[in-house]
């Protein structure tokens, strides 16, 4: 039994783990997501006639996509946070804002 156990020391090049942007893009992007989901169930319940405030609520989820595209982009020019959660923001909100441009098409 060691009673003293040797931690490992890692490299961290800034204070916060996550910027303030990056926090408030990924919350966008996961409502925004999760949005889409609910309105992608509702229309495969309903058989494709949804109610006609389906197309406001996927307005605002567009909306939503792109404020976390905004800020997703602005968290790049923070020194503080881990470059990873800023990649995930970015594909997060082009992935939804894909998403929503699809439905469009089709």
């Amino acid at each position: 039994m060691k009673i003293f156990r040797r931690r490992k020391k890692g490299y961290s090049f800034s204070d916060d783990l996550v910027a303030s942007d990056t926090v408030i893009s990924l919350v966008s992007g996961f409502i925004a997501l999760a949005i889409i989901i609910t309105m992608l169930v509702v229309s495969i319940g309903t058989s494709g006639k949804t109610p006609d405030y389906a197309g406001t609520i996927l307005l605002i989820a567009g909306v939503l996509g792109i404020n976390g595209l905004f800020f997703a982009i602005t968290s790049y020019k923070q020194e503080n946070g881990n470059t990873n959660t800023k990649r995930l923001s970015v594909i997060l909100s082009v992935g939804v804002l894909l998403l929503l441009a699809s439905f469009y098409i089709i």
